[in-house]
């Protein structure tokens, strides 16, 4: 076996394949964004889901002053979006990529799913924050043929 370090962990954990969302927010900073992994689907009674954004970066303080965000599921051919909104905030443009809705939130535009929420809850888990949040909308944006973005060992692919 293998000890149980940071390094080993970060590997351990790359082998489990996971959608790729962008998440938006506009703070006191400006708009925001960041792809993450860190996404899943937590109660259908009541409607809750979570992420998790690392507490330092400029999406968590947006999130955190405002109590709401857009969730953007990536599309397999979205790669590219997933790039851009990977790192840090500043430089990013939104204007070009993104769609807003009349309550402000605002998306990855041809996203496979949009979801407006509202954060309920929030915990602090090591070097991130983890938002508990409620469903306010949500948009689908696919069809027959549509597939999802898919990160695996530490890079992302087409869904299988």
């Amino acid at each position: 076996m293998t000890s149980v370090t940071s390094d080993a962990f970060r590997s351990a954990m790359s082998h489990f394949a996971t959608g790729v969302a962008v998440i938006t927010a506009r703070g006191t900073e400006g708009e925001c964004g960041a792809t993450i992994s860190a996404f899943s689907s937590v109660s259908l009674d009541p409607l809750t889901l979570l992420i998790c954004l690392h507490h330092k970066s400029a999406t968590c303080r947006a999130i955190e002053e405002t109590g709401k965000f857009g969730i953007s599921i990536l599309r397999s051919d979205q790669k590219d979006m997933a790039m851009h909104f990977a790192g840090r905030s500043e430089g990013k443009s939104f204007d070009q990529y993104c769609v807003r809705d009349e309550n402000g939130h605002f998306f990855v535009k041809d996203a496979l799913v949009q979801i407006s929420v509202s954060v309920v809850e929030t915990l602090r888990g090591g070097t991130h924050e983890i938002f508990l949040a409620r469903p306010e909308s949500i948009e689908f944006h696919q069809d027959q043929s549509s597939q999802p973005l898919v990160y695996f060992r530490g890079a992302f692919d087409l869904a299988a």
